[in-house]
């Protein structure tokens, strides 16, 4: 232990399996606001593909969704945290609010499964169209590529 007196104890002095317990009962998008950066211990435990492979982007609070907060807090993730572990994640849960953030930008190669969480019908639609939109449009400009190299 790295303690001077022996009723003093610091978080980090807990091993790495007490403090992913510990991080498993948070909210992902607080750790990751928190915690990342913080140390080069916590970004280990922070991006371990067994922490992270589910990745749950929903908020548990009481606060109003929606605020400049929530949205400063889900553009840091997106911009800074996203990158580093976009290919590891095999299941994404998101609100509707989150889910604005982490699919316009990022790929997730690895995505089995995603669960979708307080959404309505017409925020759903939307959300699809664009996406199946930007895919199709995609795979027609990789197509024309292809035909035009043959």
């Amino acid at each position: 232990m790295n303690t001077s007196n022996n009723n003093d104890i610091n978080i980090l002095d807990l091993p790495d399996e007490m403090l992913l317990i510990i991080l498993s009962k948070l909210d992902m998008v607080d750790v990751f606001y928190s915690l990342v950066d913080l140390n080069k211990r916590f970004n280990q435990l922070v991006f371990d593909p067994l922490y992270i492979h589910h990745l749950d982007l929903t908020v548990k609070t009481l606060l109003v969704h929606n605020s400049p907060v929530d949205n400063q807090i889900f553009d840091q993730i997106r911009t800074k945290i996203l990158p580093q572990l976009h290919c590891k994640v095999n299941k994404i849960t998101v609100t509707s609010l989150s889910m604005k953030f982490i699919f316009n930008t990022i790929d997730y190669p690895q995505l089995h499964l995603l669960s979708l969480v307080n959404f309505q019908q017409e925020t759903l639609l939307q959300y699809l169209t664009s996406i199946f939109s930007n895919f199709f449009f995609d795979l027609m400009n990789k197509t024309s590529i292809l035909s035009n190299i043959k």
